[in-house]
């Protein structure tokens, strides 16, 4: 309503100027400059009025166009730091892939007599969790059954199913698993088996160890290439600790994983391996006093050697 007024007045001012003016120049010169002092006296109020109102709408739209330019740079640079996170993120993941892949590299040059094909680890079986994962290879790509998995740090499992383009591997700490081992340290060679430890899922354990073995904290435990799927010499893991049976003759080892199985995502699968395989030797079987036959062998006297 007050706007509405407002032009009402400025309408009236207008009209009066306008009949004034006119009635001046019908007069004369003295009369007009009295009126133009009279209009000018009375539009002066009227003309502060409405450049002050303009003044405040320019200065209104320029403030609301600031903010609005200020609003979409802001909006601008949330887009830039957010592309630029997640660049960052990806290089990280980038640099890390890259320094485990740069260490499986390594791993590799340095075991020649191992044909390896590489693979990532796709999934974990949410019930078995320390005992099975999953990987990305399958026959496809040359896996079999019963082929060993490790890592550059060491002994991971074998290969228990295999489909078209993945495979199941049976891991070390599974306690259905048995590793053919024995002590690295060179005045020990104690044998064992490494298996899976129900009670403690991160730790498996050696056991099958005379009593009196030589076997002592921190030795260093490596496959020994018994039964056909491990080859010699895989490092499996780091003795924590020796138990003694109760009641027996045996004891066992506890041992820390040469794996970190909690930050597993890449494998190494060995194909083929150029590594001789120790196998059980046969029984032998008597046939004549003072000789035996061994199966592929020929016969050996008595006491003719071991």
């Amino acid at each position: 309503m007050r706007f509405i007024h407002k032009k009402a007045v400025i309408l009236i001012v207008a009209v009066l100027t306008v009949f004034l003016l006119a009635s001046t120049i019908s007069q004369g010169k003295h009369q007009f400059t009295f009126m133009e002092r009279v209009v000018v006296t009375l539009l002066i109020p009227v003309e502060y009025v409405l450049g002050k109102v303009g003044h405040g709408l320019r200065q209104t739209g320029l403030f609301t166009g600031q903010i609005m330019t200020v609003y979409q740079d802001n909006q601008t640079l949330k887009a830039e730091i957010a592309e630029l996170r997640q660049n960052n993120v990806s290089v990280t993941e980038v640099l890390a892939e890259n320094a485990r892949l740069r260490t499986m590299l390594d791993y590799r040059k340095g075991a020649p007599q191992f044909d390896f094909v590489t693979a990532q680890v796709i999934a974990r079986d949410p019930g078995t969790w320390t005992s099975v994962i999953m990987i990305n290879r399958g026959t496809v790509d040359g896996i079999a059954k019963d082929m060993a998995v490790v890592t550059a740090q060491g002994l991971v499992g074998s290969v228990v199913s295999v489909y078209n383009n993945a495979a199941k591997v049976q891991l070390i700490l599974d306690p259905r698993s048995a590793v053919g081992s024995l002590v690295q340290r060179s005045e020990s060679r104690v044998a064992g088996i490494v298996e899976g430890n129900g009670s403690n899922p991160v730790s498996p354990r050696m056991i099958n160890i005379a009593r009196d073995a030589d076997i002592i904290k921190s030795d260093k435990v490596i496959t020994s290439g018994f039964g056909g799927i491990y080859p010699k010499g895989i490092l499996v893991g780091e003795v924590l600790d020796i138990i003694n049976d109760e009641g027996g003759l045996l004891k066992y080892a506890v041992l820390k994983p040469a794996v970190d199985f909690d930050r597993l995502e890449e494998v190494l699968i060995i194909v083929r391996s150029r590594e001789p395989v120790a196998m059980p030797q046969p029984a032998v079987q008597q046939t004549v006093p003072g000789q035996a036959i061994q199966s592929g062998q020929p016969t050996l006297p008595k006491g003719a050697g071991q």
